[in-house]
């Protein structure tokens, strides 16, 4: 992993509004990160993932979008990228307040799942390899054994 304030520090990067529908933000970000050595690229996707891991919770889970029925697992993936994607206040909201995350689960905020992808697209811009790294905390929904 990677230390919270360079994590953030990159995340910041896609500019902190997860329901802009564009993948340019995300184009950088993966520069940025192609730039980086392996073990940074690496650092940002287990990071990445424990911060999801540590979204993934029951309560949260239940959140019910604007005018929807309840999120699908992949719909709960994507609204916990989004709030990723929104930033750290976000990310320490949503944990303090379960409540704070319903504005994550909108149709539009589900393009936030596209941070999914930045470490490997960096990783293959920068060696030319597939990405194999499987990371060390599963993001997964219900993945989170304590919080479900």
């Amino acid at each position: 992993m990677i230390a919270d304030e360079e994590f953030w520090r990159l995340v910041a990067v896609l500019g902190g509004r997860p329901e802009v529908q564009d993948d340019r933000p995300y184009e950088r970000l993966t520069a940025v990160l192609a730039e980086e050595p392996v073990e940074r690229i690496i650092g940002f996707a287990e990071t990445l993932a424990f911060k999801l891991y540590e979204l993934d919770r029951r309560v949260l889970a239940r959140a019910v979008p604007p005018g929807g029925d309840q999120l699908t697992e992949d719909g709960f993936l994507y609204a916990r990228c989004a709030v990723v994607v929104a930033g750290p206040a976000a990310f320490d909201a949503v944990l303090a307040d379960p409540a704070a995350f319903g504005r994550f689960t909108t149709v539009e905020a589900a393009h936030a799942e596209s941070i999914l992808d930045v470490a490997s697209n960096a990783y293959q811009t920068m060696t030319g390899k597939e990405w194999e790294h499987v990371e060390e905390y599963d993001y997964e929904t219900g993945s989170n054994e304590q919080w479900w």
